[in-house]
Parts: C-alpha cells; structure tokens; sequence
C-alpha cells in the first residue's frame, strides 16, 4: 500500500486553493459537487475560511482533498463541536444541498485516504463530531470502517437512467425510452404527451436568460410548495445567490443546463440540471399545475429531457436523492444518499446514542 500522509490546514491562500483543487480535479475527475465550479462558489459564500484537508503521497503530490467548516449544534441543552465536510450546519445556506459528497480523491485510493484523513482529524481534536453530509453508500461504507462510532442522521433513496445501456438496446427518442418502462408509467406518459400535442409541438428548449427562467420556474415551485403549507428553494436567498454565481461561470462552460418543455406556445416545465463528465444532473424542477389530472408535466418534461440527452451522447441522466415515486418510475434504484456523523464518545453524545438505541428496542 502506497504511505499516505495528511495534514489539516485554515485557507490562507484561496487562489492557490483553486490551483491546487483543478489540478486534482483535472486528474482524478470526481462528482460535480467536488468541482471547483460548486467549491470555489461555496467557499467564495463563507464567512470565514474553513479547514484543508490534504492527503498526500510520498512525493507530495495530492491524492486527495476536502473543506472542513467549524459548527457547533444544541443538543440536549449542551453544544456539540461539529467538524462538517463541505457544509456550514446553518439551514439556510446548507439548502443547497450537496450529494455525494465525500474527500476529491484519486480513484482506488479512497478507503486508504480517509483513514489517512482520520489520523489528522483526531490530532486535530477540536470537535465531538464530523459530520459528512450527502455521502453515497459508498462512501458511508468507507467511513463505518474508520474506527469511529457513526450515526446516521438521514437517508433516502436515489434513482438515475442509464442512457449509454438504453442507446445500447437501441433507444434513441422519447417513444423508444416510454416502452422500456412500466406498464403505468408508459400509459401515463403516452396519454400526457398526446393531450399536450393537441396545444402545439411538443418541444424543449435550452434558456440562457438566467433572471427570466427563474423567475417561470421559481412561479411554478414555489407554487407547489405554498399549496403544502411552506416554501421553496427559489424564495431562499442563500440559495439563489449561491446559484446565480455559480451559473455565471458555469452555463458558459456547458456545466449547467436551464431546460423548458412547451406545448405549441404554452411552456409547461421548467428543469435546472448540471452537467459533469457525461452525467447529467437534476437538480430543480417547476411544473405548471394543469386541471386535467390526465396531464403529467413532470413525467413529459423528463422524458423530453431524457430524450435530448439520449441524442447528445451522455452517459446518465441522474434524479438524485429522494423518494418521489416518479424518479424510480423513470429509472432505477441508485445509491442512497446518507447524512454520517462521526462521533467520539462525549458525554452529551453518549447519552444521545443510549436514548436513541431505547427509542429503537421500543419501537420493534
């Protein structure tokens, strides 16, 4: 096994920071949310500058790289010291929500370089607990074997379509992707998508007015979310301030697409996905509210999408994590997605953890 060592640094130098993340990037590849595009746009949103985590080899070189930020949560009345990997711990500003989230790291290299991590972490010792959110299955399988307890704070579900398979079967449009699907979901679609066709074309088209596709979209999810009983991404200004620097950079270099699907002259969805290494992303939706039950927007905008990306060469159309029934409908079962918590054995964590293991026993 190759030595690794590791160090845990305060940023003082975020341009050689940005140097010194696109060289391993450029190198090693990684998710979109360990792009410097989503990084260096967090890290510019911080208030103060978070912790590099460096895991090196004996030449020096970077193997891997991670932000820690320094929270602190109430837990029983007592604060718990929290070191938190690419996230802040404040609502607001975590809203955006990274997934697979872990350490950018050369590929193979990841169990070796998160125990390397570990050794820096607890030299460290600044904190109760490492919080890692939107960590894949993967990666959570790594950090149970690190030696420390963990705690799963929350889970969900993923789904994503394989397009390079599909295109392998001989799917290259939107009716031959309908009939790989379920029996329900092909009968739902194909009835949307002739309704909608009695409006106009049907058709999608990429937008580059940022300010005016949010604002369609932003109308239509906040709608959704208003008719629930609360808000939506969109009315969060943490979030469309992070967002609206972040496409700046992005839509020109082909990483974010902003898609709007249209009957005739009647849009009725609105998607916000990235784009990375052949995988494209979704991210945020709006939908407009029909009448007609008949008529499923969301369904015919995906696969509308779904189709576009059929035809441009990419690899996976991922839905990402949650439980909406209509990602697994469109695709299939991918990783979970995971909130760990590393702990020590605290006080107030240890008496966290006994009353969480009574809570489980009762409840079986």
């Amino acid at each position: 096994m190759i030595p690794l060592s590791s160090d845990l640094t305060i940023i003082s130098d975020p341009a050689a920071l940005a140097e010194r993340w696109t060289a391993l990037e450029r190198r090693v590849g990684g998710s979109f949310f360990l792009s410097w595009t989503w990084i260096g746009t967090w890290l510019d949103s911080l208030d103060t500058a978070p912790l590099l985590l460096s895991v090196t080899d004996a030449s020096g070189q970077d193997i891997a790289l991670g932000l820690f930020v320094r929270a602190s949560e109430r837990r029983r009345g007592l604060p718990v010291r929290q070191l938190r990997l690419h996230d802040t711990g404040i609502t607001a500003r975590d809203a955006i929500t990274i997934e697979y989230n872990t350490l950018l790291c050369e590929p193979g290299m990841e169990s070796a370089a998160w125990h390397a991590a570990m050794r820096s972490l607890r030299d460290f010792g600044r904190w109760d607990e490492i919080i890692v959110s939107g960590a894949g299955s993967d990666t959570a399988d790594i950090l149970d074997g690190l030696g420390t307890r963990t705690h799963r704070r929350a889970e969900t579900t993923s789904a994503y379509v394989d397009l390079a398979a599909l295109r392998g079967q001989g799917v290259t449009d939107a009716e031959t992707y309908i009939a790989t699907l379920g029996k329900n979901t092909r009968s739902q679609l194909r009835r949307s998508m002739r309704l909608y066709a009695e409006r106009g074309p049907l058709r999608l088209e990429s937008r580059h007015d940022v300010e005016g596709f949010f604002t369609e979209l932003g109308e239509h999810h906040e709608a959704k979310w208003q008719a629930a009983g609360g808000a939506g991404a969109t009315a969060n200004l943490d979030y469309m301030t992070f967002h609206r620097r972040m496409i700046a950079q992005a839509l020109p270099r082909g990483e974010v697409e902003l898609l709007r699907a249209s009957a005739g002259d009647r849009p009725f969805g609105w998607l916000y996905n990235f784009i990375c290494r052949g995988r494209v992303l979704f991210y945020l939706s709006g939908f407009h509210t029909e009448d007609d039950n008949r008529l499923k927007p969301g369904l015919v905008t995906h696969a509308l999408a779904i189709e576009h990306h059929l035809r441009q060469g990419a690899g996976i159309y991922d839905f990402m994590g949650g439980t909406n029934r209509y990602k697994t409908s469109l695709g299939q079962p991918g990783p979970d997605i995971l909130a760990i918590a590393l702990q020590r054995k605290t006080p107030v964590l240890m008496v966290e953890n006994i009353a969480r293991q009574l809570k489980t026993r009762l409840g079986r």
